[in-house]
């Protein structure tokens, strides 16, 4: 039986997260050569900005959905009762300030508010699903995350790279494995995509030997800084090791022909350290490399994402998003989010002060 969902985004064009995501469960997908239908029924749509590119309208005038001019009209979905069980969030992508660090400030806390508000009033609450994350700043990601747990919320948020698909498959880093150290590659925009490359790495390290301690400082570095730490005794041979994994055409001239070069370092309570290069132009792809020992080889991963239509890593997301509003069983814990909107939280007041950010709110076992 298909579960009744109201559908809370900013903008809906094409290709934007509402587009391919939403737009899989309305019309159907094939994923590894099967046909996917939807076991969600979106009844109700609520659209924050309609840009000239407005795909929203026809979708939902094409599925008979009604588009409703509030957050909280489209959750009681033109009845008396809030009587809906899932919420669909995305708050990403769509014309949005940004604050003076660069943080863009799409409004997920209000639209994650207001849906809270109306499950609260009818003593009903329903799972949430929530694109890329908490919240944009740390007073709004500690704020969700105490509502959430406070109020039981079954939560779900994450990037779609943990969810791709992985190579070598025949290789993983192993359940319960010692980690020591780990290196990641990025690309584009800091704030967009250092994300993505956290919750990559977090969905592998969280699942190290003694489990999740937590994250208790971040520190970026840009331009010179940056390339300085990357060929530093601490990252140089994770980073030769996983940009021979991917093919990098020149592990020598390649740190001087980053454009813009961010570094990123996280430490986690326990001692993991963690690294992130923002490496454009010539890096396009996650990948990320696991060391157990210093005198013990990596092990690389790469996690692969279609390159264009129709993106169908988006797919297996929306798999892992349709069993999590059935069961109220999040395929993840909801402090991976915390941990890797709260880590990209700290590196982007970290790259605006030039300072390292004490992260006491990210010290959080699992």
């Amino acid at each position: 039986m298909k579960k009744r969902v109201a559908a809370i985004i900013t903008e809906y064009w094409d290709i934007c997260h509402a587009d391919v995501i939403l737009t899989k469960m309305l019309d159907g997908f094939r994923l590894d050569g099967r046909e996917y239908t939807s076991t969600l029924d979106i009844v109700a749509m609520y659209v924050d900005k309609f840009p000239a590119t407005d795909l929203s309208r026809g979708m939902a005038a094409k599925h008979g959905i009604p588009i409703h001019g509030s957050i909280r009209e489209a959750l009681l979905a033109g009845q008396a009762e809030f009587d809906l069980d899932g919420i669909i969030l995305i708050g990403e992508h769509g014309d949005y300030p940004d604050n003076e660090i660069g943080q863009t400030l799409y409004p997920r806390r209000l639209f994650f508010e207001e849906c809270l508000k109306v499950m609260l009033e009818y003593d009903r609450i329903v799972p949430v699903f929530t694109d890329k994350g908490f919240a944009v700043v740390q007073e709004d990601i500690e704020w969700m995350y105490k509502q959430i747990k406070q109020n039981r919320i079954p939560f779900m948020s994450s990037s779609v790279v943990p969810y791709s698909p992985q190579r070598p498959a025949e290789k993983p880093f192993p359940n319960g494995t010692p980690l020591r150290k780990m290196f990641g590659f990025s690309y584009g925009p800091v704030e967009r995509y250092v994300y993505h490359t956290l919750e990559m790495m977090q969905s592998i390290a969280e699942h190290r030997a003694c489990g999740e301690s937590g994250i208790c400082r971040v520190k970026a570095y840009k331009d010179g800084e940056a390339i300085g730490r990357l060929l530093s005794e601490d990252w140089n041979g994770l980073y030769r090791t996983l940009g021979g994994f991917i093919n990098l055409r020149d592990l020598d001239a390649f740190p001087s022909e980053v454009a813009d070069p961010v570094f990123v370092e996280l430490d986690y309570k326990d001692g993991l350290k963690s690294g992130v290069l923002l490496a454009n132009p010539e890096v396009s792809t996650f990948a990320s490399a696991y060391q157990v020992h210093e005198r013990e080889a990596p092990i690389c991963r790469e996690f692969l994402l279609q390159g264009g239509k129709p993106y169908i890593h988006f797919g297996r997301l929306v798999l892992e998003i349709e069993k999590f509003i059935h069961t109220g069983r999040p395929p993840h814990p909801v402090e991976r989010s915390l941990l890797t909107t709260g880590g990209l939280d700290a590196c982007m007041r970290s790259l605006h002060t030039g300072e390292a950010i004490d992260t006491p709110h990210l010290i959080v076992s699992y």
